[in-house]
């Protein structure tokens, strides 16, 4: 009999992958809990990426590749049950000079010993592929595989089907300390509670290298990675119809036009080592590079409509993705990565079982588990509008006007398993506030039902996880 523990497996970060891997241990009779120093799920790097969940990423016979490979024919079915939006709309790389069409072969080589699809491109092919591209381009790659998918929305649905099968999500605590209370138990401090755990999933991003060094593990190095991106309205977003990725360099994937889910389209991102990892900041000088370096690929993004700036940091270490049993602490698994944690979140919760198996955590698959999240209908994209309103006049009930987002689809946002409790929440759920006027016209809408299910005043109501709206 092993020792008595709050947990089977405590989790520590709720972002892609520590929603990713809660989600699978949920349908196991393991008994599960995640900590998250911020009051709700996606708050960092997993709020501010590009949203494309890849085929191909990085060289191939690694951990990562063989995770995006065994993720990417995955999506169309995860998103379906987790009722998230998914595009599989393909990929342009594009070459604009010899020694970017050379460096284009080398991708390409590089993309078939991966085992993905890809194919070399004329000119004229890639124009007819997306005729948005410069016209000065000299060769390029499809990638057929790649898929456009809202990262927060995958995070968010990760969490609620995970709490709907039982993992005690636990907010606003951070881990502060963790000690061995036996040869099979960890017991981990937080600014609120004392929690025991068989094992501890270290899935903090950025602050993973803190959480080893408090655990007794391994000393890692990681750092945080800014990327500064800005957003294009959908006006010109309807007219871009697939990704389009500039050449690699040995050092960044560089600045890429992506189309969003919701319709609009992400320039950047940048990568600048920093060593703050709460700066989230833009500048004028940095945004203006991201907008000349997209124009290169696609011209017209210069003379387009930008909604919105924003930063995020990812974690850039030693490694560049980590999936493993601590060295020095066999009750310590990290699982974090640099860029693609979207891409590689189905494969990797399941490895994360499998190795937490191997480590000796008993725990066999739940036959009652819940696998689908009920879908919330969409207004802007519903096909049958006027039936939504008929089964439910919520729906006719527009709050935010740029993304048509109804009174019913943010109410499903502010109840259930894993709720949104502050305007950013909602908006992470809903895409209110994301569109052409980023809140202006719907946020005292957003801020009246968010104040109501969380039983505060507009005035106090949280707009990010840490300011209100009235600050």
């Amino acid at each position: 009999m092993s020792p008595e523990s709050d947990y089977d497996v405590l989790i520590i970060g709720g972002g892609v992958l520590g929603t990713a891997v809660a989600e699978r241990l949920a349908r196991t009779q393991a008994r599960v809990g995640l900590v998250e120093a911020e009051n709700d799920v996606a708050d960092h790097a997993s709020k501010g990426n590009a949203g494309v969940a890849v085929s191909y990423y990085g060289a191939p016979g690694t951990l990562e590749t063989h995770l995006i490979n065994a993720s990417a024919p995955l999506w169309e079915q995860v998103c379906g049950r987790l009722d998230v939006p998914y595009r599989r709309i393909g990929a342009v790389m594009v070459a604009l000079n010899a020694d970017e069409a050379e460096r284009l072969e080398h991708t390409r080589e590089e993309v078939v010993a991966c085992g993905v699809a890809v194919e070399a491109l004329e000119p004229w092919q890639v124009l007819a592929r997306e005729p948005l591209v410069n016209k000065d381009v000299v060769a390029g790659l499809l990638l057929p595989d790649e898929g456009i998918i809202d990262p927060m929305r995958l995070t968010a649905a990760y969490s609620r089907l995970a709490a709907v099968n039982g993992v005690d999500f636990r907010f606003s605590e951070r881990a502060v300390g963790i000690d061995r209370e036996s040869d099979e138990i960890l017991a981990v401090t937080t600014n609120r509670s004392r929690l025991t755990s068989r094992f501890v999933v270290n899935a903090a991003g950025v602050g993973a290298a803190e959480i080893s060094r408090l655990a007794g593990g391994e000393p890692l190095v990681a750092w945080p990675r800014k990327g500064q991106y800005a957003v294009v309205d959908r006006s010109f977003g309807q007219r871009l119809s697939s990704i389009v990725f500039c050449t690699h360099l040995p050092d960044t994937k560089g600045t890429n036009v992506v189309p969003t889910t919701h319709g609009s389209v992400l320039l950047g991102p940048t990568a600048h080592d920093i060593e703050d990892p709460d700066d989230r900041t833009t500048d004028a000088e940095t945004i203006e590079a991201v907008v000349d370096q997209a124009a290169r690929l696609v011209p017209e993004v210069r003379d387009a409509y930008i909604v919105k700036t924003f930063a995020a940091n990812r974690p850039a270490g030693d490694e560049q993705h980590r999936l493993r049993i601590d060295a020095k602490n066999p009750r310590l698994l990290h699982c974090t990565d640099r860029s693609a944690g979207v891409s590689i979140s189905p494969a990797a919760a399941e490895y994360t079982l499998r190795l937490l198996r191997e480590a000796g955590l008993d725990a066999p698959e739940r036959t009652s588990a819940q696998h689908v999240l009920p879908p919330v209908p969409l207004l802007r994209t519903s096909p049958h509008p006027e039936r939504l309103v008929a089964a439910d006049p919520k729906y006719g009930m527009v709050v935010c006007a740029c993304e048509q987002v109804s009174s019913a689809e943010i109410e499903a946002a502010l109840t259930g398993p894993v709720p949104a409790t502050s305007i950013e929440g909602v908006r992470k759920r809903t895409g209110a506030g994301y569109g052409r006027c980023q809140g202006s016209l719907c946020l005292a809408g957003i801020s009246f039902m968010t104040a109501q299910r969380t039983g505060t005043s507009p005035a106090t109501v949280l707009h990010t996880t840490r300011g209100t709206v009235g600050s």
